[in-house]
């Protein structure tokens, strides 16, 4: 078995734009009363609800009351006016998630109060059911991960990377991750590596353009990979596709979201 690294990775990626992926949350940590370090990515789904891994809960008992989630966020020192900051109320974390295999990595969080959308902070859009993910070309990854596999701080400015998706047969074949990629998971990357998601990025989306719509939707979660940027060990992803019903299932439980996904 490749040993995981559940962290997660944007190496050989560029500063992306201000505001480009409005739906991208940084989820923080506490160090001490005024310090808040990187510790995993998470998508807008609507004003009340994110999407991230369950896997960047683990070992963390209910510390994660103390974290912040930071929308609108492009440099990690600058909190500007359209920023907005918000605390976990509540998690749901599938029932079935793995923590050995990985298998079912997706995680809900539901916000201590609504966040407002602006310029910077929009909801992410989900493929439906019938999109055929394998088609989609133009696919990109973002977070504040760090920018080699040995670096230890997050980068300071968000960065984005183009990815291709990678067949599940390929991905899984015996020379690669050798079966260990499930029906739940996308593989993107590239067969030479030198481009990938790092620690720090875990949680955060794949996002992919549709063909019919030219509109970006959040495929995949950050899940694992083995290393970063490494030949023939892409990074893997929780389909989302897979999970909508269960998504939409937790999420439409609150009145308040059922219109808004």
């Amino acid at each position: 078995m490749v040993g995981y690294d559940v962290g997660s990775r944007i190496v050989g990626g560029k500063d992306a734009a201000s505001g480009s992926w409005p739906w991208l949350v940084s989820i923080q940590r506490p160090i001490d009363e005024s310090t808040f370090q990187q510790l995993c990515g998470a998508t807008v789904l609507t004003t009340k609800w994110i999407m991230t891994a369950a896997h960047c809960f683990r070992n963390k008992g209910d510390s994660f009351y103390s974290w912040r989630l930071v929308f609108g966020l492009h440099k990690l020192s600058v909190l500007g006016s359209e920023v907005q900051i918000r605390k976990i109320a509540k998690k749901i974390q599938h029932e079935k998630y793995d923590t050995e295999s990985q298998r079912n990595d997706i995680a809900l969080l539901y916000l201590d109060k609504p966040i407002s959308y602006n310029k910077y902070i929009q909801p992410a859009c989900l493929p439906k059911k019938t999109a055929d993910v394998s088609l989609m070309t133009d696919c990109f990854i973002a977070g504040w991960g760090v920018l080699k596999e040995n670096d230890l701080e997050a980068s300071e400015t968000l960065q984005e990377a183009a990815v291709q998706m990678i067949p599940p047969q390929r991905c899984n074949s015996s020379s690669w991750y050798d079966g260990l990629v499930g029906i739940y998971n996308l593989c993107a990357g590239y067969e030479k590596g030198g481009i990938d998601s790092c620690q720090g990025d875990s949680g955060g989306p794949l996002m992919c353009k549709e063909p019919r719509n030219k509109i970006y939707s959040v495929v995949g979660v950050t899940s694992w990979g083995s290393g970063c940027a490494q030949a023939k060990s892409p990074g893997i992803y929780s389909s989302t596709q897979f999970f909508l019903s269960w998504i939409l299932e937790k999420v439409e439980t609150d009145p308040a979201s059922r219109k808004s996904i």
